[in-house]
């Protein structure tokens, strides 16, 4: 897998990791001027399972992504971050966006974006929390493993440590 970010104060709040999972089916966002926490249910060997939760709970607005899996899958994730926390999230799928979630950015917030590709590749989520708020966010994503070329025949890539 390839770990990419987090965004946000990445030296700020307890390292959280989800590690890799198969898909994701729903995300419970509580949030306000900033995110207060996120919480993902993955799709893991054909069953569902919840993670734990990043962050604190006491915000003013709670939202549910929920996913059409496995037609339905994460290609990007956006948002914005200051003083070491996540102020906006958004969510993009191969069928829509969803938020943002949160605050809006402000003359100092400093923005992110992950684009994964058109194609399945999201793995899962790793980053920060504080007691109240999402500090930082990042994403595993699948490399690719196997190649078409112009005739149609598979190539398949082996991962070797140089």
């Amino acid at each position: 897998m390839i770990k990419i970010g987090p965004a946000g104060g990445k030296s700020s709040g307890k390292a959280w990791d989800d590690g890799c999972r198969d898909g994701i089916a729903q995300i419970f966002v509580s949030h306000g001027d900033y995110i207060n926490s996120v919480q993902f249910q993955f799709v893991e060997n054909g069953t569902l399972v919840l993670s734990e939760k990043h962050g604190g709970s006491d915000a003013p607005k709670f939202s549910t992504v929920r996913l059409s899996y496995p037609s339905e899958f994460l290609t990007g994730i956006s948002g914005s971050h200051v003083y070491g926390n996540i102020r906006s999230l958004t969510f993009i799928t191969n069928k829509r966006a969803y938020g943002p979630f949160g605050g809006v950015a402000g003359k100092t917030d400093r923005a992110f974006k992950y684009e994964l590709g058109e194609d399945n590749k999201f793995a899962g989520f790793h980053g920060t929390a504080g007691t109240g708020t999402l500090n930082s966010i990042g994403v595993y994503m699948k490399p690719m493993t196997t190649l078409t070329n112009v005739n149609n025949a598979k190539v398949h890539i082996k991962n070797e440590k140089v």
